[in-house]
């Protein structure tokens, strides 16, 4: 009984509509939807404005969490068992809870509202994972992509061989260790999503957030949400106005929440009558596919836009990522980007596209839906191709204009420039920022390409290469460019092709496969120079001579990379040529040329620091530094290579950092300072191994096993030793491989093992020999002297150290002392 006026009020309210007499204006505005954000923004870790929120710090580990609405009502018992929800006893993992519902029934914000009210008893960390399932499939993630954004949340990057995610998972555990983490993973569709980011401490929480049960989750605690009831309806409607200084008349209320109670529905209702006083114009009745969904309101409000409004709404459904911004609007709707901007105002102002951030706009899963069946591009797929192609050339520039922002060594030039990317100049702290901001949109646009088989796929590909290196994501770059190259190969496009192999070289050269670099960087150089493109044949040369140095082929490498530094300086390419000239300082090093050395990196440090590029800047230091210390002047070395650390620390520059470090302890060895020592390579080994850097983790390997031979640690030295000579063998680094062998053969000799000591001192001693590094062959003399005398073989005791003596001579090093006192002039 007492729901019969409401209901009659509802009837007689539609009739109305229908026949456009009674309280047009007020209804109309009732019934226009514009929340959307109710229902959840998909976002990634470091992608949300609550991570700069200092309020929403609640401790001191890493916080991605959105904001939660002011006005939440309605969840009360939900929001209750989720808040007092405990772990089952003696759990082995964390504490599960999974939230389901349809789609637009609030299930990411009653997640996020328990993920802030529980926050401070999870210090460790708070993370909102969006996996944006029901998005194009180019913009939904996969576990190896969320994987891979945690682990940089939490400073710790995947291995850079292969993203296998199994080893992903294990390393994320890892790094969570037993610190209470609490994880909202969003827009799950299977179990699979989630099983990969469980930590292993059952101090942990994590909430599921799907449409549906996940079979195989198991989870502790299973929540579901659907429509409102009226009075919590009532109560969100009433909450917003009140914020918005609005009214109503009660019966309209009633009405209204008699009708809608999604709350998706429903907080539109309510900020459009805060955000619009005026009539609209409903057109047409809505399908009846919409009305199952509640969502007439929302049509009601498409169907009266402008046609240059209605057009842009419709577009920003074929943008794969989360945020569209005006350029990205303009390209796929070919306006101005002013008219675009105006366009995203309007639609954001009538609550049709949600803000996740102040980065762009973004639509919920459901009005994606809709713009897609209002649009109908389904029936006209030149249209669809030719709005994609708009949006793949207009990021392709922008990539290409980033690349130039941060001095990217490959030049890519896309033609068609339209005026529709922004021509603000960013420095290279300003542009890095701006791709990590976007990094999502970028990837998932590089997705699409590929997906679309678009030709020009390289420009989006190679463009995020230099990126994706940085940020060691190196295996999927390497997947991103595999894909393009193929697609180049089958359209005979010789500069994709050039410019993919390059990549592809560069990224194989991070990763320590140096064979297979070679190989892509030096097809890449004779492509260039087919094509005239001097600029960036230099650049592939440069990496085939890094190849060849790392190779230890250092005659080869040293011709190479002068060719390459003369093609730098003659293109005006001053970062080309200072990277030359270091790399050639490096090689003169390897070779014993210390004076050279010193030239060459003397040379590319005074560019670097005209131009202000401070990383590399740094790394012309540590190898200065590393010339200091070869030849016995450790105060200037240490202080090189200080400098470096805090250069690299202001970066941001976890491998420059660990590189610093060990450079630091290894001064503090030879100094005998070995609790420091130990200290300052371990952290190093710590670092390099987070980052997947094998070469470097190979070296503080051997430094370690150096460092325990003399403590006394034999044991423990030996193990240092042996993972580092697997680790050269497999890199095939025949320098490293050397350094260990002489190493273990130092170990071998001082436990007895001659014969052993012997066959690793005469390996080494060959390897040296035939890369020419003298430093080397004279440490294996120096070693085989000691060997002799310690056998009382003295004659040939003498001839190995007259040998070291000479070597040592030339390049005036500090051990010409030690072999002095052993030969006793």
């Amino acid at each position: 009984m007492a729901s019969g006026p409401v209901l009659g009020a509802g009837v007689g309210a539609v009739t109305n509509l229908i026949t456009a007499t009674w309280n047009w204006w007020l209804f109309c505005t009732l019934l226009v939807l514009v929340t959307l954000a109710a229902a959840g923004t998909t976002l990634v870790p470091g992608s949300s404005p609550a991570a700069d929120d200092a309020s929403a710090d609640h401790g001191v580990g890493p916080n991605t969490l959105p904001p939660g609405r002011a006005v939440f009502a309605g969840r009360d018992s939900e929001l209750d068992r989720l808040l007092t929800a405990e772990p089952p006893a003696a759990a082995a993992r964390p504490l599960v809870c999974l939230v389901t519902g349809r789609s637009g029934s609030g299930k990411t914000e009653l997640a996020v509202q328990t993920a802030h009210r529980l926050a401070k008893r999870y210090p460790g960390g708070r993370l909102f994972v969006g996996y944006r399932s029901h998005a194009e499939s180019a913009g939904r993630l996969r576990p190896n992509d969320i994987l891979a954004a945690v682990l940089a949340t939490v400073h710790a990057a995947p291995g850079t061989t292969d993203f296998d995610l199994d080893s992903m998972s294990s390393q994320w555990r890892s790094a969570v260790g037993n610190r209470p983490f609490l994880i909202v993973l969003d827009d799950v569709t299977e179990a699979a999503q989630v099983r990969p980011l469980l930590p292993a401490s059952a101090q942990s929480m994590v909430i599921v957030t799907s449409r549906r049960m996940l079979p195989g989750l198991d989870a502790d605690v299973h929540v579901e949400v659907d429509a409102l009831s009226e009075d919590a309806a009532r109560s969100v409607i009433s909450d917003i106005l009140r914020r918005g200084s609005c009214t109503v008349d009660d019966t309209v209320l009633d009405a209204v929440v008699a009708l809608h109670r999604l709350p998706l529905t429903i907080r539109h209702i309510a900020d459009r009558i805060v955000a619009e006083h005026t009539p609209l114009a409903l057109r047409t009745a809505p399908p009846v596919a919409a009305r199952g969904e509640g969502l007439e309101p929302m049509l009601a409000t498409i169907r009266s836009l402008a046609p240059v409004d209605h057009l842009v709404f419709c577009r920003m459904a074929l943008h794969p990522g989360p945020h569209v911004t005006a350029e990205i609007a303009a390209a796929l709707a070919d306006l101005p980007v002013p008219a675009a901007s105006d366009a995203l105002a309007l639609l954001h102002q009538h609550g049709l596209v949600i803000r996740p951030d102040p980065h762009g706009y973004g639509l919920h899963d459901l009005v994606r839906s809709l713009a897609e069946q209002e649009g109908s591009l389904q029936n006209d797929p030149t249209a669809r191709t030719q709005a994609h192609e708009r949006l793949f050339l207009l990021v392709a520039r922008q990539l290409a204009r980033a690349n130039t922002g941060l001095h990217a060594p490959l030049v890519i030039n896309v033609p068609g420039a339209d005026g529709r990317e922004s021509q603000v100049s960013l420095d290279e702290a300003e542009t890095m920022e701006w791709v990590q901001r976007y990094f999502d949109d970028l990837r998932s646009v590089a997705r699409l390409a590929i997906d679309r088989g678009w030709p020009q796929s390289w420009h989006l590909t190679a463009g995020l290469a230099y990126v994706m290196r940085i940020r060691r994501n190196i295996p999927q770059a390497e997947e991103l460019n595999d894909s393009a190259l193929q697609i180049a190969l089958i359209s005979g496009d010789e500069a994709g092709r050039a410019h993919c192999e390059g990549q592809l070289g560069a990224l194989h050269r991070a990763s320590g496969r140096h064979r297979t670099a070679l190989q892509l960087a030096q097809e890449a150089t004779d492509i260039f120079e087919r094509l005239g493109d001097s600029r960036n044949q230099a650049f592939c040369a440069s990496e085939v001579g890094m190849n060849l140095y790392h190779l230890a082929d250092y005659t080869s490498a040293r011709a190479t990379m002068l060719d390459a530094v003369d093609l730098h300086r003659h293109e005006g390419q001053w970062r080309g040529e200072a990277n030359g000239l270091g790399v050639l300082g490096m090689i003169s090093r390897a070779t014993g040329d210390y004076r050279g050395a010193r030239d060459k990196l003397a040379e590319a440090l005074r560019i670097y620091n005209e131009k202000g590029n401070h990383r590399n800047e740094a790394w012309v230091l540590i190898e200065l530094g590393v010339v200091d210390r070869l030849t016995g002047d450790l105060d200037s070395a240490e202080a090189r290579f200080t400098t470096a650390l805090r250069i690299n620390a202001r970066a941001s520059d976890r491998n420059g950092c660990a590189w610093a470090r060990r450079e630091i302890g290894i001064v503090k060895r030879i100094l005998g300072r070995y609790t420091e020592a130990q200290a300052l390579l371990e952290e190093a080994l710590r670092e390099f191994e987070e980052l997947g850097s094998e070469r470097n983790t190979a070296d503080v390997h051997v430094e370690l096993c150096t460092l325990r031979r003399v403590t006394g640690a034999l044991a423990t030295a030996r193990g240092h030793g042996d993972t580092a000579l697997r680790m050269y063998r497999r890199m095939g680094n025949l320098r490293g491989g050397a350094w260990a062998e002489v190493e273990l053969g130092v170990l071998d000799s001082g436990e007895g093992r001659m014969s052993s000591a012997v066959e690793r001192f005469e390996n080494a001693r060959e390897t040296y020999l035939r890369i020419g590094d003298r430093s080397g062959a004279a440490r294996v003399l120096l070693e085989l002297g000691k060997l002799a005398l310690v056998q009382g073989e003295a004659p040939a005791a003498r001839q190995f150290l007259e040998e070291s003596l000479s070597l040592y001579d030339d390049l005036g090093a500090p051990q010409t002392a030690e072999v002095r006192d052993l030969l006793g002039t």
